[in-house]
């Protein structure tokens, strides 16, 4: 409303609006009370979060000291496990070359032992010969020894045949008993 127009109006429609404004007035500073108590709450509760957010930042602070801590921990056993994962290729090397040396040795000696076997075998064979050479000559010979000890046999009995028929003839021929006894003896 412009000047004018409240000039024109009569006192009972000012007092109205005035009235009309007063309340106005009081809802505005209603609403504005509550405003103001709402924003106090809000600003209470944006302190609090705004300690939490501290709180956090303080523990997100804690945590990145306690990571570059942890980073430099891992980065002291990686070294350390990197070198003893070196040496350790070093020994296998070294552990391999060896088993490569002994192979070859193992391979000569495999050689060697097969060839000493083949020369056994080949004296073996050439003693088996001789031994049955020997066993056939062994069993001529035991059939000679057989044949002489029957010829043997036979000569006995010859001997004793024919000591049996001196022996007659000798009692026959009258020698005294004593000197036939002698004899006996002798025989």
């Amino acid at each position: 409303m412009t000047e004018k127009e409240l000039r024109k109006l009569h006192r009972h429609d000012l007092l109205e609006l005035l009235v009309e404004q007063s309340r106005e007035t009081l809802r505005l500073n209603t609403v504005l009370k509550e405003r103001e108590e709402e924003s106090g709450r809000t600003a209470e509760s944006m302190e609090r979060l705004k300690g939490r957010l501290d709180e956090k930042d303080g523990q997100i602070e804690t945590l990145k000291e306690r990571l570059n801590e942890k980073d430099a921990e891992l980065a002291e056993k990686t070294a350390g496990t990197e070198e003893q994962l070196e040496h350790l290729k070093e020994k296998l090397d070294e552990k391999d070359s060896l088993i490569e040396k002994l192979k070859r040795r193992l391979d000569e000696k495999d050689t060697e032992l097969a060839a000493e076997a083949a020369r056994a075998e080949e004296q073996l064979k050439r003693l088996k010969e001789k031994l049955d050479r020997k066993d056939a000559e062994l069993e001529q010979l035991k059939e000679h020894v057989s044949r002489r000890e029957e010829k043997i046999g036979k000569l006995e009995e010859e001997a004793e045949r024919l000591r049996s028929d001196k022996w007659k003839e000798l009692k026959k021929s009258g020698f005294p008993p004593e000197l036939l006894t002698r004899l006996k003896a002798l025989l």
